[in-house]
């Protein structure tokens, strides 16, 4: 199951300036390796607005966050897209 990541939960304490950027695209003659990541940071607020606690990164590649989380006292691992801030849940 796939899903986008906290978009709006972003705004609040990025500012409406940060999530205009990071919603906008980049202009058609950059190339996708130019697009702005999600910071760790970020990742883990828009995890904690989705509901999951006790986040912990276990890998990150720079495109791709490897994380362990808790939702609804279930242990996850999760894996986000740092480009999109869309993830995958699966079961530990």
């Amino acid at each position: 199951m796939k899903k986008i990541l906290f978009a709006a939960a972003l705004a609040l304490p990025l500012g409406a300036t940060s999530l205009a950027m990071a919603q906008s695209a980049p202009p058609p003659s950059a190339p996708p390796a130019q697009m702005q990541k999600l910071t760790e940071s970020e990742i883990h607020q828009g995890l904690k607005a989705e509901g999951y606690t006790d986040i912990k990164t276990l890998k990150n590649t720079g495109d791709e966050v490897q994380l362990e989380a808790k939702k609804a006292g279930k242990t996850v691992t999760l894996m986000v897209d740092a480009r999109t801030g869309r993830y995958k849940e699966s079961n530990s």
